[in-house]
């Protein structure tokens, strides 16, 4: 989980970390990979992590064995000249504008690099306990995945660019937004890449009981400041992640940090008719990073500027 408050994005300096792994040379066997970085950063929750990159080039070979259960992303707009070898098997990217893989705890791969250039890449890596719990199937002892190169769901796209953003902003939209996205993501690869598709059916149970939804709504209305997790509602309402945030939605007809971030507005709404606030104190009470972060929340909420918004409701 990430820890209180909105963390600074970590720096990870290694070039031949941003190739293959998210959090270290854990899974590398041996790389002579060279190039140059322009960034790397990184965000963890509850039995994962996501790290983002932008590559800037680079070249050579590595051979990688995971430990966990690993997704890559890579958007390109430059050269993608490489192959990797898996099983026997070949895959080429070609300069392909995106390229997706889902690799299993235990995986073998050797990857060979001509030319990489001017691209995007996100890693993540998942617990294989926090995969059970999210789907609900702890009292297995694993989940099989299969590996799989040219990924290429709509779904999973989507929220793999949703968490690329919020490793390159620093969780700019906080815990709650991160968390239920790798969530999501990750019951989507359990439903669609394990041997376990037909017992993670989540949709099929309703929204939430009103005493729950209550439960949850109040809390969250409680600590407007605070970073709150998807793991604490989850855990107050007494149900997996997973389930918390498909039934939250079902019953109230949107996300968890969506009404979070209604409430939070509404909030802000009243403090900006006050004069003596600055807009980044109100930022910060409100529970956002701060002022930008709050910025892009109010008009994405109300369609104005907080600025605008004062002017058109105090003067």
């Amino acid at each position: 989980m990430l820890s209180k408050g909105r963390p600074a994005p970590q720096v990870l300096p290694d070039p031949p970390v941003a190739m293959f792994s998210a959090v270290g040379h854990q899974d590398t066997v041996w790389s002579d990979v060279k190039g140059s970085v322009a960034h790397s950063r990184m965000i963890k929750w509850v039995g994962g992590v996501a790290a983002s990159h932008a590559i800037n080039k680079v070249s050579g070979a590595a051979e990688v064995r995971t430990r966990s259960l690993e997704l890559h992303f890579s958007w390109n707009s430059g050269v993608a000249d490489a192959e990797a070898e898996s099983g026997k098997r070949v895959w080429a990217y070609n300069n392909r504008p995106r390229y997706g893989l889902i690799l299993p705890p235990g995986t073998n791969v050797e990857f060979k690099i001509r030319e990489k250039s001017n691209y995007r890449f996100l890693a993540m890596e998942f617990e294989p306990s926090y995969l059970l719990k999210a789907a609900e199937l702890q009292h297995l002892n694993s989940v099989e995945f299969l590996e799989t190169w040219e990924h290429d769901h709509p779904l999973t796209w989507h929220l793999a660019e949703a968490i690329f953003e919020e490793c390159e902003s620093g969780a700019r939209q906080g815990l709650l937004y991160s968390e239920t996205a790798a969530t999501l993501l990750a019951l989507h690869v359990v439903r669609t890449l394990s041997n376990r598709a037909r017992k993670t059916d989540l949709l099929s149970r309703g929204g939430l009981a009103p005493a729950v939804q209550r439960r949850a709504c109040d809390y969250m209305v409680d600590r407007l400041g605070n970073d709150i997790s998807l793991s604490e509602l989850a855990g107050i309402s007494g149900l997996s992640v997973g389930h918390f945030a498909i039934a939250f939605k079902q019953s109230m007809g949107i996300s968890p940090h969506g009404w979070l971030r209604r409430q939070r507005i509404d909030t802000a709404k009243a403090l900006l008719r006050s004069r003596d606030l600055s807009l980044s104190s109100i930022a910060v009470s409100v529970g956002f990073a701060g002022q930008s972060a709050f910025g892009v929340a109010f008009r994405k909420e109300t369609g104005m500027t907080p600025t605008a918004w004062r002017k058109l409701h105090y003067w």
